[in-house]
Parts: C-alpha cells; sequence; structure tokens
C-alpha cells in the first residue's frame, strides 16, 4: 500500500504520494497531486501514524516536528492542544488566519466548501487576563464573519475548556 509523505519546511509539510485519506479528511490545502499541511495538522497525522515526515532522507518524529514548529511558533503548544482535541470530538478543522483566529470549525457533518465553519476559536493559556475589550473584539469579529466565537483555554496538563461568548441586546 502506498503512503502519504511529508516533506519538512521550516512552517510547512508538504506531502506527496497516497493523498486520499487526507483529502477525505479535509487536512491541508489541495495543490493538485501534492498536500500542504499546516504545522498543526502535520503534527496531528504524524501522532496518528498516518504520515510521516521525511528531511533529508530522515524521518523525523513527532517529538523533534513539535520542537522545530515551537520555535517557529511559542503558541504551537496552545493551538496543537485545541487542534488535537477538537479533531479527536469529529470536528473539522481548518486555519483560520484570515478570520482573525487560530481557527475555523465545522460544525459535525458539515464540509469545507459546501458549507460554512461554524466557529472561529482561539486558543489561549489558562492563566491569561483577558480584558472585557478582549472579549468585546473576540465578539464582533465572530460576529462580522457569521460564525460563533469559541476560547479554547488550555490548562498546564494541556486540558481543553471551551468557552463560548455571544453578544446579547437588551
Amino acid at each position: 500500500m502506498a503512503e502519504a509523505v511529508g516533506h519538512f519546511h521550516p512552517k510547512k509539510i508538504i506531502v506527496t504520494g497516497e493523498l486520499e485519506e487526507l483529502l477525505k479528511g479535509y487536512y491541508g490545502k489541495d495543490l493538485g497531486g501534492r498536500v500542504q499541511l499546516a504545522p498543526v495538522e502535520a503534527l496531528y497525522l504524524v501522532e496518528k501514524g498516518k504520515i510521516r515526515v521525511i528531511e533529508d532522507e530522515r524521518e523525523l518524529s513527532f517529538e523533534e516536528l513539535f520542537k522545530r514548529f515551537s520555535k517557529e511558533d511559542p503558541d504551537l503548544p496552545l493551538k496543537y492542544a485545541a487542534y488535537s482535541d477538537l479533531r479527536s470530538r469529529g470536528y473539522i478543522v481548518k486555519t483560520g488566519l484570515k478570520f482573525g483566529a487560530h481557527f475555523r470549525v465545522y460544525d459535525r457533518g458539515d464540509k469545507p466548501g459546501k458549507a460554512h465553519s461554524k466557529y472561529i476559536v482561539l486558543a489561549v493559556p489558562e492563566w491569561i487576563k483577558l480584558t472585557p475589550t478582549d472579549f468585546a473584539r473576540g465578539v464582533r469579529l465572530a460576529r462580522s464573519v457569521r460564525k460563533g466565537m469559541l476560547f479554547a483555554v488550555v490548562d498546564d496538563e494541556g486540558d481543553v475548556t471551551y468557552y463560548s461568548l455571544t453578544r446579547e441586546k437588551p
């Protein structure tokens, strides 16, 4: 059976080989014969044994990838905890950069391209001090793109608790 093999780049992974399972699972961006994965997607797929990542003919372990990607993005541990948790719950999770958040999340059963994402997600550490302005900014942003706002609060053990914020009119 053919396999999917990712090639390391400092901010992404380009996967070649057997891509059907990745595309069916809505991982990455289809580049026509290749798939570009965000760091959290690549880490998740390596951890699940779905892809191998190669650099200079040597396979990189999950720990090596995590360490390298964390150098480029200090928020990676928070993002990965939230991404992994949402994926393990059956949600399709895509990057949310152009929406001003870490991720956009599709409701179970919804498919990117056929439905719109339901939420945008911002991963934060449990010790963060958010102001009312921070909350208002998040809710305003989510409303402007017609999505719900979720804060994924990651504790020191890597467990994630989600808080949803909405605007209420009196």
